[in-house]
Order: C-alpha cells, then sequence, then structure tokens
C-alpha cells in the first residue's frame, strides 16, 4: 500500500466520520474489483489480531474482553472473529432485503470492510492511550461502540435505500439480539468461555 493510498484512506474515513451517508456512497461508488473488499476485509482483520495481541503482550491487560479465551490460539481468535464477521454480512444483507431493502452482498461486504477499517483506526489510537494514559483508553473504547453503532445505522441505510435511520437501528438491535445467541453458540464451540466479569452483564 502506497504512501498516497494510505492518506486517502485515511482522509476518506475522516469524512465518512463527519458525514456517514457521504462516506457510505463514495465507498459504493469505488471502482474496485469484487474480490477487492473481501481482500480489505480480511486484511483488516488480521491487522486487528496481531494488534491486539501485541497490546496483551505489552501491557499484559488485553484490549478485548474476549481475548483471553483466545489466548491459547490465534487460528481459534481467526476463524471464531471471522464468523462473526460473515454473520454480520449475512445478517446485513439478508434481513435488509426481507426487509425491503435493495442493497448487494458486494455492497455489504465494501461497507462491512470499511466500517471494520474505521474501527481499526480507532483501536490503533485507543493501544496508544493505553500506553500513556489508560483513562482515557477507556472512554474512547465506549466511543468507539456508539460511533460504530452510528456509522453502521448510516450505512445500512445508504446500502438498501431506506429512509428512517430510527427504524434501522431498532432493526439492528432486534437483530444484534438475535445473533448473540448464535455467538455463543460459535464461542461453545470453539471451547470459548466468556471472562466472568461479562457473565452479568
Amino acid at each position: 500500500m502506497s504512501d498516497n493510498t494510505l492518506t486517502s484512506l485515511l482522509i476518506l474515513a475522516r469524512d465518512t466520520v463527519r458525514d456517514p451517508k457521504t462516506g457510505a456512497r463514495r465507498v459504493l461508488s469505488l471502482p474496485l474489483p469484487p474480490r477487492a473488499a473481501w481482500d480489505g476485509l480480511a486484511l483488516v482483520l488480521l491487522v486487528s489480531l496481531i494488534l491486539g495481541y501485541l497490546t496483551t503482550m505489552l501491557l499484559g491487560v488485553p484490549a478485548d474482553p474476549l481475548l483471553p479465551g483466545f489466548a491459547p490460539s490465534p487460528l481459534r481468535a481467526a476463524v471464531v472473529q471471522g464468523g462473526a464477521l460473515l454473520v454480520m454480512i449475512g445478517a446485513i444483507y439478508g434481513v435488509g432485503r426481507m426487509m425491503g431493502g435493495t442493497g448487494t452482498l458486494e455492497g455489504t461486504v465494501r461497507l462491512t470492510a470499511w466500517l471494520q477499517f474505521i474501527m481499526l483506526l480507532l483501536q490503533v489510537v485507543q493501544t496508544v492511550f493505553l500506553l500513556i494514559l489508560p483513562g482515557v483508553a477507556g472512554l474512547i473504547g465506549m466511543l468507539s461502540i456508539g460511533l460504530m453503532l452510528w456509522l453502521l445505522t448510516n450505512f445500512i441505510a445508504v446500502l438498501h435505500g431506506f429512509r428512517s435511520l430510527g427504524a434501522v437501528f431498532v432493526m439492528i438491535l432486534v437483530t444484534t439480539f438475535a445473533l448473540s445467541f448464535v455467538l455463543v453458540f460459535l464461542l461453545m464451540l470453539f471451547g470459548v468461555s466468556l471472562p466472568t466479569e461479562m457473565s452479568h452483564v
């Protein structure tokens, strides 16, 4: 990846945070081959996993609360998180189409990869603050969740041509609640136990 490409991606990420709908439309309109979105998604997942493990090695405390369960097997972490992304893509595309949306599978993969890239940038920022100001890092983590939901809501609205962001957000909550059972099943299937503190959430 050239410096110009990275700079362009960072600028587009900044603009997307400022105006998610316009950013989503720009990503969907990029002249890219169908495979590019899948390759980008895999690359972002790989970098995110590596960064998570490096953070754990440096600080002894994982940035991701699920990481302790994955620690014995990096391959397991990749499979579980990759599987979760596939479920997410299937839900965004399938549920959206069931609700009358017009989005394509390729568009779904593009916007999912783009969302993960923006979250990766925030993960990098959070990791830096974990080294210098851990309290601020916790705040960044909470803000990241809100930003992810906001971006996802706008992305789905653009992808499927929905007008009501409120209806899209409710759809996300209902779908997430249903898919949480799938996630728990996947974790149990791969022998991953949730941390004790999360079991009370």
